[in-house]
């Protein structure tokens, strides 16, 4: 799969901030991704009407730079259009992102573009990666004036990357995980302006993408949006309008907390304020009317009672990793576990999983006892991982995955839809509704992608594969290693390019991916990943890098057999 090149070319010319010494300034030019909204200081796009006798090509080059700037039903974009064809084009059927450098050329009858297709939105804003090629003849003719028209419009807007990167903001709506307990993300993508406001509450109340949607709650039915408005004081005013009868409180702080989540998306939003149209806000407790964007933290979708401590394998023992002075300690923590080929160690940072000896016994241990209790057996058992419940997903060289509760039982997880190919990798997200897996191909092979958590009721279900392609150029041939959650809604893959073995940021939709080093490592075989903390990698002579900023890595020369966080 081709990568999706929302493309901008990252060359280091100076450093100019003081402190900042060491950062290099020689090396790989690199292409990176360019995140569409607020990363992206944009441009303003002032589309205009076509000009009098303008050729067939600048009235399609009018009309694509028409088409990347909102206006209330594109009507500068249907200038540009016969009376016909303006008739039938529907702009709100999704969006197609073409590659960069793929000008509009001439033909005997029009005017052509033909591009790689690298993204799409569909009529939601979610994004895919696409290896589509756009080939479209925009059907010029003569207008009853003279004057040249596309009768052909594409389905849909027809975006270049870089006019999706300025002109669209990335916003994430949160929906409620099963129980309600925590939020999950579902990122969409915008058109810049006031719309974007609309369109988050929209989402929330919309409920979520037809992917994402059968791992979290459904939206309590009843009511529908009746429109947003943000202050100058950065107040934005959610109106909703009852279709059916009233929500209960508890639903109305449900609701409230899902759109606090999703206006944390706009650095423009402080505070937010729902209710009904032609009412007062409800006043959610222990708020009040209006609500301040940084509410709700208990609806986090990363836990915030985790354990940031980094703790790793050493001597088959596992052990808490101390940094200081220049150096890396070792402090041992269960004493219990001897021998250990892979462990865990659950959010609280109480109790371990390990895997030991043959690898055919899965144990738990808690931290500071010298208490060993098997709970799971299976051939060739691989890193264990605790979800958000306590319970250890665990997956074996066979490519099975199963979850073990703490009271012990091998309860296989079915996994739906990877056609040939066998987990070899696997990352829960911090809510427990995707997981990041990484599937080797009969050819050997290995994809890094997607897949929804689904519970019902005991049984779990991974299901809805999405491979994601995580290649920086077209022609790239790299192999995924490992993977891991950085946030909630992005990840960093471990590659092997065939001569180095760097680490690339993902969204977790693929809208953008961004090389971050380590440059000059060509045996990295592991990553340790968790929100809010430096990532490490590990080497398979047991070395290990420490994160510190975008293409800057600490090397620790250390005897190391994993690494992870809770």
């Amino acid at each position: 799969m081709k990568r999706l090149r929302l493309v901008v070319l990252l060359v280091v010319l100076a450093v100019a901030a003081a402190g900042c010494s060491g950062v290099p300034i020689s090396g790989p030019v690199e292409r990176v991704s360019a995140t569409p909204g607020r990363l992206n200081p944009g441009v303003e796009i002032a589309p205009a009407p076509p000009g009098r006798n303008a050729s067939p090509i600048t009235v399609v080059e009018g009309f694509l730079h028409a088409m990347a700037s909102y206006q209330p039903d594109y009507r500068v974009a249907r200038t540009y259009l016969t009376e016909a064809a303006s008739d039938q084009w529907r702009p709100e059927a999704g969006v197609r992102i073409y590659a960069e450098g793929n000008p509009v050329v001439a033909t005997e009858e029009g005017a052509l573009l033909r591009a790689p297709v690298v993204g799409t939105l569909d009529p939601a804003g979610a994004y895919s990666q696409s290896t589509e090629t756009i080939d479209h003849d925009f059907g010029l003719v003569r207008n009853a004036d003279g004057q040249w028209r596309i009768g052909a419009p594409p389905e849909g807007l027809l975006i270049s990357e870089y006019l999706f990167s300025s002109a669209f903001t990335r916003v994430t709506p949160y929906f409620w995980g099963p129980g309600s307990r925590w939020l999950v993300p579902d990122p969409r993508y915008y058109p810049r302006g006031p719309g974007a406001y609309e369109g988050a509450a929209a989402a929330v109340v919309g409920g979520a993408t037809g992917w994402l949607a059968p791992a979290v709650e459904r939206p309590v039915p009843g009511f529908a949006l009746d429109g947003v408005t943000v202050s100058a004081t950065g107040v934005a005013r959610v109106t909703l309008r009852r279709l059916a009868g009233d929500l209960t409180p508890a639903e109305q702080a449900a609701l409230a907390t899902q759109l606090v989540w999703s206006y944390r998306s706009f650095e423009s939003v402080v505070s937010v304020a729902v209710g009904w149209a032609g009412e007062e806000p409800w006043a959610i407790a222990p708020y009040g009317a209006t609500i301040p964007v940084s509410a709700f933290p208990e609806a986090d979708p990363t836990a915030r009672q985790s354990s940031r401590q980094l703790f790793a394998l050493s001597g088959g023992q596992i052990v808490r990793v101390v940094e200081g002075n220049q150096r890396i300690d070792h402090l041992p923590v269960a004493p219990g576990v001897t021998g250990a080929t892979h462990a865990a160690v659950r959010q609280d940072a109480l109790v371990a999983a390990a895997v030991t000896g043959d690898r055919s016994v899965l144990y738990l241990a808690p931290l500071g006892e010298a208490v060993l209790t098997p709970v799971a057996e299976s051939a060739g058992l691989r890193r264990p991982q605790f979800d958000r419940h306590g319970d250890v997903w665990v997956s074996n060289d066979a490519g099975e995955l199963a979850r073990v509760p703490e009271a012990g039982g091998w309860t296989p997880v079915r996994v739906q839809g990877l056609a040939e190919g066998r987990i070899t990798s696997f990352r829960l997200s911090p809510d427990g509704a995707r997981i990041a897996l990484i599937v080797q191909r009969p050819g050997g092979q290995q994809v890094v992608g997607l897949a929804r958590v689904v519970h019902d009721g005991a049984d779990v279900t991974v299901e809805g594969w999405r491979q994601l392609s995580v290649a920086t150029t077209s022609v790239a041939q790299l192999t995924a290693l490992d993977v891991g959650w950085r946030a909630a809604d992005s990840l960093l893959v471990l590659v092997n390019d065939g001569r180095t073995t760097p680490v690339q940021a993902l969204a977790q939709d693929g809208a953008t991916i961004v090389p971050i080093g380590p440059t000059d490592a060509n045996d990295l075989v592991e990553l340790a990943v968790a929100p809010g903390v430096p990532a490490m990698v590990r080497a398979a002579d047991g070395r290990v890098w420490r994160y510190n900023s975008d293409l800057r890595w600490s090397q620790h020369d250390v005897d190391l057999a994993a690494v992870f966080y809770p």
